[in-house]
């Protein structure tokens, strides 16, 4: 009987805060179509469910009540074995509710599919994202700007983010806006939001929800909605190397080329663990390696602006992982191939020259 009370207390506690009594839950309050569409859906499988739960833990408390000892009234049937009623109801409720549940599913997988452009009079801004060991980076190709922790677009407007990873498989995500979507090596994945709204001054929170190494929880950033008048001015700002006038807290800096995007990796060893590894260490080059080690961050990258970014830079973080089909080694691959033909050709020409002098003799 306790354990009965406890869950339906329970239930109606998570009742109370689908309705919006327990505050800005995030998840229930989206800012945008593609959260609010998810968090929709999320609310009504809820309900459909406790269309279940609800009188399941009524019903106990009531049979617990009518058929206790004390009172004489109730109903005794030693032999009663089978209820057609019954069956009815405990299997065809549940097979209804199962049936609406795979219906919603099957749709909102289509229609709120992260890789479905979202409709709008406005042309998309697309936006280049990086989980780097512990931070994200941000890369507008067309405004040829890059940031870290920090991403800024215009209300109203189809955000197109293409997503990859430059270590271990990351997950991207903002709740207020969008469901989370996997960062892996050597692979591109898509997502698509939109904001309906401008965001408050300190933007909506950002953040990786898959664990990917001792500093993961620092991997934490904002996303910024504002006007198309305020976005130009803050493109233009961080263009012109004058970033900071929008953000005094952010670092801005002059190119994201090849050795800047390598100094931003951070380590992934804890300070003991460093002092342990220095300690262990039974040969000089041991010891320089482990002093060389970076720590793990105890706190997020602050935010930082590049006035430009080095051409193919995203790509190259693909291909990076995926040499054996796209990088250095395919390159070479090709040079060979090109030569091997060549030869092939010069080859051909001289057999055929060769057979054409025997023809004449």
């Amino acid at each position: 009987m306790r354990q009965t009370i406890l869950a339906v207390l329970s239930l109606s506690a998570m009742s109370a805060l689908l309705t919006g009594c327990g505050g800005d839950l995030v998840l229930l309050n989206s800012k945008g179509p593609v959260a609010e569409g998810q968090s929709n859906l999320m609310v009504t499988a809820i309900y459909l469910m406790l269309l279940v739960v609800i009188p399941s833990a009524l019903m106990a408390l009531w049979f617990g009540w009518k058929y206790r000892a004390s009172n004489k009234d109730a109903d005794y049937k030693p032999t009663w074995a089978h209820s057609t009623a019954i069956e009815i109801v405990v299997w065809g409720i549940p097979v209804i509710i199962i049936g609406i549940l795979a219906y919603l599913t099957w749709w909102g997988s289509h229609k709120y599919d992260p890789y479905r452009p979202l409709e709008s009079d406005k042309a998309p801004l697309t936006v280049q994202v990086i989980a780097e060991q512990f931070k994200w980076i941000f890369i507008y190709p067309e405004q040829n700007i890059a940031t870290v922790n920090e991403i800024r677009f215009p209300e109203k407007t189809p955000v197109s983010l293409r997503l990859t990873s430059n270590f271990t498989m990351n997950s991207f995500f903002i709740p207020a806006l969008s469901g989370q979507i996997y960062a892996m090596a050597g692979m591109q994945t898509h997502l698509n939001l939109m904001a309906d709204e401008t965001s408050p001054a300190e933007g909506y929170r950002g953040f990786s929800s898959n664990y990917s190494g001792y500093g993961f929880s620092q991997m934490r950033f904002r996303a910024h909605s504002v006007t198309d008048a305020q976005f130009a001015e803050w493109i233009s700002a961080v263009q012109a190397g004058n970033g900071t006038s929008i953000n005094p807290e952010a670092i801005q800096k002059t190119v994201l080329d090849q050795a800047e995007f390598k100094s931003l990796r951070d380590g992934n060893r804890g300070k003991h663990q460093i002092e342990a590894l220095i300690a262990k260490a039974k040969t000089p080059e041991e010891k320089a390696a482990a002093e060389a080690t970076k720590p793990y961050p105890t706190k997020p990258h602050p935010v930082t602006y590049y006035s430009s970014v080095e051409k193919g830079l995203f790509e190259s973080v693909i291909n990076h992982y995926m040499s054996n089909y796209h990088g250095a080694d395919h390159s070479a691959a090709a040079e060979h191939g090109v030569a091997h033909e060549e030869a092939a050709a010069s080859e051909a020409h001289v057999a055929g020259s060769h057979a054409t002098a025997s023809q004449g003799e």
